[in-house]
């Protein structure tokens, strides 16, 4: 069943516009179409092109040709950084006197077909830095030709063409571009037309900016996954750095071999460095657990227990020896004092076996001491001796108070846990602060 069809209603200008344009065609196809007017017109094309020769210009041997031109630009496609080029899709309008075809009697413009152009003399208009053009061809070749009472001439194109376009790419894709279109004949100079283009960057915020900080986000979650589940936080790693690399890869494949760094890689290179160092974290908390804190653990022990043989030895000797050699087992005491005291600054390690070895010196002296005073040793020699375990005394609570000093200002190193709360910490604040640099610079 077909329903009834109604016009929708348009506005009284529409209308009005609408008449007064059918009026004007229908009282131009009225003057045209009278069977005289149209042999009339025929006759006036016919004598127009016969003998008409497209192999001289205008005036030949006159004054040169002005030749006007405009163009209309109806879409730019697209714009590839990887050829260097852009697309254009225009309407392209030259317009010249050749008084040759200049007629009378006719008030009116003839529009005449697209073939008649093959027949006519036009300019020898090019692109200069065109790669590759066409003129549309559906339903017909897209050509005009209108020729006015005076001579005059329109002529017209709907032009495709790809034109070079030198970029400079250090800032892609926060840049902009200015592209030109170069036009030249053989008669007249060179004319350009300048594009300006400006990246839309929010495609790149999306497709590369966005996953590549949720990827270095990611990787920071290896830092709260305890350092013995080396499975999980080692393919959390590998899985980061390998997504990375794509992420790179597909951007080189988009763009050109160019020999400088561009913004965008400035900005991968920082997010695969933040993932890889992610990565390189757990392998150096892995070797202090695993590798450095157990070799150190067993050379300390070594070495404390090779002190306590030879103090053993020695403290052995000394009671067996006459009274007098009292004060050099003393001024023994003082070397090993002092030499624990430079033994602090090289490791924490060291301060703990140094603390053992200031204690064994002062069980030493105080053995020493004892077996002196039941020998029965006074005057200069006692006065001595007290002189001497008081130095000893201060060395020793001197010796206490830096090692106190140093487990405050340097910290455990072996502490795997310590590492990984100071990751959490770090790696965030230094990737807020690159991004702040990089986008205050770029933007």
């Amino acid at each position: 069943m077909w329903g009834s069809y109604s016009h929708p209603r348009r506005p009284l200008s529409v209308l009005l516009a609408t008449l007064t344009i059918g009026s004007i065609l229908v009282c131009g196809a009225k003057s045209v179409n009278v069977p005289g007017n149209m042999s009339f017109v025929k006759e006036t094309v016919d004598n127009l092109l016969e003998g008409y020769d497209i192999r001289l210009r205008p005036d030949f041997g006159g004054a040169p040709v002005a030749v006007g031109m405009s163009i209309d630009v109806a879409s730019i496609d697209m714009v590839s950084e990887v050829n260097m080029d852009y697309t254009l899709t225009m309407y392209f309008q030259q317009y010249w006197r050749d008084k040759r075809l200049a007629y009378v009697g006719i008030p009116l413009n003839l529009t005449l077909d697209n073939r008649v152009a093959d027949q006519l003399w036009v300019p020898d208009t090019y692109f200069l830095n065109d790669k590759k053009s066409f003129v549309h061809g559906v339903t017909v070749k897209n050509r005009m030709i209108r020729l006015h009472p005076d001579g005059t001439v329109l002529y017209g194109l709907r032009i495709t063409t790809t034109a070079a376009c030198m970029m400079d790419l250090r800032r892609y894709p926060l840049d902009e571009q200015n592209c030109t279109l170069e036009i030249e004949s053989c008669a007249y100079p060179r004319l350009s037309l300048s594009f300006k283009l400006k990246r839309n960057i929010g495609y790149f915020i999306l497709q590369t900016y966005m996953p590549s900080i949720l990827i270095t986000i990611l990787s920071w979650v290896s830092f709260w996954i305890n350092y013995d589940a080396s499975a999980a936080r080692v393919a959390l790693g590998i899985t980061t750095v390998l997504t990375m690399t794509t992420i790179n890869t597909h951007l080189r494949e988009t763009l050109p071999k160019i020999p400088y760094v561009k913004a965008i890689d400035m900005y991968l290179m920082g997010c695969f460095v933040m993932v890889f160092l992610a990565l390189l974290e757990y392998a150096f908390v892995n070797y202090i657990f695993f590798g450095r804190g157990p070799q150190m653990q067993k050379k300390l022990a070594e070495k404390a227990e090779r002190a306590n043989n030879e103090r053993a030895a020695k403290y052995d000797s000394a009671r067996a020896e006459p009274h007098g050699h009292g004060n050099v087992l003393l001024t023994t005491l003082e070397i090993h004092n002092e030499v624990a005291g430079n033994e602090i600054t090289t490791s924490v390690a060291d301060i703990r076996n140094s603390q053992s070895m200031v204690q064994l010196d002062s069980a030493a002296s105080a053995a020493h001491i004892q077996y002196r005073k039941q020998s029965g040793g006074v005057g200069p020699r006692s006065a001595s001796r007290h002189s001497l375990e008081r130095t000893a005394q201060l060395k020793r609570s001197r010796l206490r108070r830096r090692s106190s000093q140093l487990k405050i200002k340097i910290p455990d190193l072996t502490d795997v846990n310590a590492i990984d709360r100071w990751s959490r910490i770090i790696f965030p604040s230094v990737f807020s602060l690159f991004n702040l640099v990089y986008w205050l610079y770029y933007v």
